[in-house]
């Protein structure tokens, strides 16, 4: 079965792509406060959780909250500044509307990144984490161009 979002939070369009992966947890899905987890990380859990994973910093601004990252994809590294535009214990979604790809290392391009995830229950004491990645290209050039 593929790994599906319930209740999606970020909106899909014509030079939008959308992945999503499922993981398994060892714990029961009541333990975990995803909102709790992304306000409270700090740059060292960050890059501890994937090579590719440079640089993090977060901040609340009034009542929002903030969190800048840097990370490699691949070969290309990209800046995003992700605003958190909804949560609850279990669903969290996070934009950043102006990500800088930097294409080859050498060409910068903007494009929105959602980062939304979910914790989902499953049998016994054990649980499911959803999590959807994706890209927002301003148009069909700039997709293809990352396609390559």
């Amino acid at each position: 079965m593929k790994a599906k979002i319930e209740n999606q939070k970020t909106p899909y369009k014509k030079n939008n792509v959308r992945y999503v992966q499922s993981f398994p947890i060892n714990l029961p899905a009541k333990q975990i406060d995803l909102h709790k987890w992304i306000v409270e990380m700090t740059e060292p859990d960050y890059v501890s959780y994937s090579p590719a994973h440079l640089a993090m910093n977060s901040y609340f601004k009034e009542e929002l909250f903030f969190m800048s990252n840097v990370e490699n994809i691949g070969s290309d590294m990209i800046v995003q500044h992700y605003q958190l535009k909804y949560y609850s214990p279990e669903h969290i979604q996070l934009y950043s509307a102006k990500s800088e790809a930097f294409i080859m290392r050498w060409v910068s391009v903007f494009v929105g990144v959602p980062w939304e995830m979910q914790i989902r229950p499953l049998a016994g004491n054990s649980c499911e984490l959803v999590c959807l990645v994706g890209a927002d290209y301003p148009n069909l050039f700039i997709k293809l161009a990352a396609w390559f």
